[in-house]
């Protein structure tokens, strides 16, 4: 079934001004699951590979690297599954799913709620209907609170939101119903899983290579969040609402190229891998109409971090999003 709420651009209508070509456009949104499955491997092959470090050595100092690493691998997941939300890490929409599902329970957040949340932003970007527009609102300590609290906390706090709040105020008696059925699953799953550790003694184990790693990467999340839409103007137009950083191939190819993030929402159905070679074909255009382009990452975050949320004169109150079967 079709998602209740659809990106802005699923179509891969181009941007006004020189773009891909049609031939180039088609090779751009060209799906491979290997890619896609590699990159799964690679991420959780470094996320193990740290645990199996924490496991063998003591100390704060010594494990701290190990912890660094491994939400590194939490971080590569991630950005994979934001290809998941969009159908474009496999072919299959329900291949898409059981990725995402599957991620969600290494995490404990849902995964509907999440891809949800994330369609409705892009059709909503930067406006008052936008369900991510944490960052923007009227000047208050509270607005500025849950922005350093969004940043610092991001994916624990994510638990209560996409879990519990964004359901409730989004989701139709159906969905919620069948949402409620997961949170069940979820729970059981826990359950049993935790007290098969507990038995074996492996809780503590499991709390420093699979809770900690996850916690340690809120902060780069975060950053990285901010940093998507950082100088973006309030209810701009689609060149000037996100925004691409360069940085590193290295940044590029373990974050999946999400890094081009404004290219991303010019272009939402092109899978992350290929965003650094459409940011290629559309820099001049992006350049000649002063959209965010930067090329260092630490500068935007640094930045961002700085400038803290986006701080708009008129009473900014979100919109609840219109309730749809799916």
């Amino acid at each position: 079934m079709q998602p209740a709420l659809a990106p802005v651009s699923a179509s891969p209508a181009a941007p006004a001004g020189p773009g891909p070509s049609r031939d180039e456009l088609v090779e751009l949104l060209r799906i491979r699951p290997a890619r896609a499955l590699g990159m799964a491997a690679l991420h959780l092959g470094v996320w193990g590979l740290a645990g199996v470090g924490l496991a063998h050595v003591s100390g704060f100092w010594l494990k701290l690297p190990l912890w660094l690493l491994a939400a590194q691998g939490v971080m590569g997941l991630i950005q994979l599954d934001h290809d998941a939300w969009h159908d474009t890490l496999f072919p299959r929409p329900w291949q898409n799913r059981l990725f995402g599902n599957g991620l969600s329970l290494l995490v404990g957040i849902a995964y509907e709620p999440m891809r949800h949340d994330h369609l409705a932003h892009h059709r909503w970007n930067r406006t008052e209907k936008d369900p991510d527009a944490y960052n923007a609102g009227r000047r208050s300590p509270g607005l500025w609170a849950l922005f350093y609290a969004t940043v610092l906390l991001g994916l624990p706090l994510s638990l209560v939101y996409f879990n519990v709040l964004y359901p409730v105020q989004h989701f139709d008696a159906a969905r919620l119903r069948r949402h409620a059925r997961v949170l069940l699953g979820y729970g059981a799953f826990y359950a049993l899983l935790f007290w098969l550790l507990a038995g074996h003694g492996l809780l503590g184990g499991a709390v420093e290579c699979w809770l900690l790693p996850v916690l340690f990467a809120s902060p780069l999340n975060g950053l990285k969040s901010i940093s998507d839409h950082h100088a973006n103007v309030w209810r701009g137009d689609r060149f000037h609402t996100a925004t691409t950083v360069r940085s590193t191939r290295l940044v590029t190819f373990l974050w999946n190229g999400l890094n081009h993030h404004l290219d991303h929402h010019l272009y939402p159905r092109v899978p992350g891998y290929n965003l650094a070679r459409l940011h290629a074909r559309l820099r001049p255009v992006l350049l000649a109409r002063g959209a965010p382009v930067f090329d260092s990452y630490l500068h935007v975050m640094w930045r961002a971090l700085l400038a803290g949320p986006i701080v708009v004169e008129e009473d900014v109150r979100l919109v609840t999003l219109e309730r749809k079967r799916p």
